[in-house]
């Protein structure tokens, strides 16, 4: 017995109950409909269940079996109710193909909001629903919409999986009180996040999302769902809030703090109107490039990194731990620029 079939059974339509109480009342449809001045159809049409007991019907209805109105009113209510629970369950059939393409496993796994673990697909399309803040998966949203261009060149990437990733990070953010974001301070709080570059990024995240929160930019840090191939995210959630996600594919953490200042970059050079999805491996535009431009400049300005590159002509352990130092960051982020400019060995 399917789903649907086994909900059915519970559906007793009012017109069931009318029919009980005519043949205890040894009455006629026609009787009904002379005692309460309703045209024999509607009569019939009530008992079908083709037609609905209104207020001023449940008003007669009380004169004639001495029933409250309530009752009859109550009655419509539930029988109009499950009519619309069985249609709503024929919706969920057909939103059950989306399944394939959503990680509702792993995301159970970290407990996301609505997501409760459990095999049956009705129960975790409700709650995809009710995660998404849509009626229906077939439906778009306002995020969907903006991401809807976006694909990758991984035959693997999961466009269904990086809009869930995406609305991960919305629904965190919403559950916090933000000021207004403003440019002019995100431009000049830029130097108090670079200040904390002598340090891992995940050691002073805390710190760093306080001084985002001043600028009312919202810093998200997520372990990055499978086939999503995201490093970072940034993008306008709102007039007045501006998000950035940082995934876990950057597990050096060089890479991190590139993506914070990248994602930063959007944030401050790009259109408000777009958002900004860094993917593993990705096609990178002019507009890429400049961010890219902007977060190495930020870590290591560029002048500063040409006197180096020039002065030594062998990169020992010393001299990389030296100029780290001097310039306040961590060594694993001036590794990374030498191994990214192919001065020294990934090894």
């Amino acid at each position: 017995m399917s789903r649907i079939e086994k909900e059915r059974k519970y559906i007793i339509a009012p017109g069931e109950t009318i029919i009980d109480l005519l043949e205890t009342n040894n009455m006629t449809q026609l009787d009904l409909a002379a005692k309460t001045g309703i045209n024999k159809k509607t009569i019939n049409e009530i008992i079908k269940g083709k037609a609905p007991i209104t207020p001023a019907t449940a008003l007669k209805l009380e004169y004639v079996f001495h029933i409250k109105a309530s009752f009859w009113n109550n009655l419509e209510i539930n029988y109009q109710e499950a009519i619309e629970k069985e249609k709503d369950l024929k919706s969920i059939e057909s939103d059950i193909k989306h399944l394939d393409k959503i990680p509702y496993l792993e995301m159970s796994k970290r407990h996301w909001d609505y997501i409760r673990k459990t095999t049956d697909s009705y129960e975790k399309v409700i709650n995809l629903r009710k995660f998404l803040s849509v009626a229906s998966l077939e439906l778009s949203s306002e995020l969907k919409n903006k991401i809807a261009y976006r694909k990758s060149n991984n035959e693997h990437f999961s466009f269904d999986a990086l809009y869930c990733y995406l609305r991960y990070g919305e629904i965190k953010v919403s559950q916090d009180e933000y000021p207004k974001f403003s440019l002019k301070t995100l431009k000049e709080k830029i130097i108090d996040i670079r200040a904390l570059t002598n340090k891992p990024l995940l050691d002073v995240l805390e710190q760093v999302k306080a001084i985002l929160k001043e600028c009312g930019v919202a810093l998200v840090y997520e372990k990055a769902l499978p086939n999503t191939y995201v490093n970072g995210v940034s993008y306008k959630i709102t007039c007045d809030k501006a998000l950035i996600m940082l995934s876990d594919k950057g597990k050096k953490d060089d890479i991190l703090w590139f993506t914070l200042f990248h994602e930063i970059a959007h944030l401050i050079k790009h259109s408000q109107k777009e958002v900004f999805i860094d993917l593993e491996d990705d096609f990178s535009n002019d507009i890429e490039k400049e961010a890219d431009e902007f977060a190495s400049n930020i870590l290591i300005p560029n002048n500063i990194y040409k006197t180096f590159i020039n002065k030594n002509k062998k990169f020992t352990e010393e001299i990389i731990k030296q100029f780290a130092k001097e310039n306040n960051l961590t060594t694993g982020i001036v590794v990374g620029r030498l191994q990214k400019d192919h001065i020294i060995a990934w090894n």
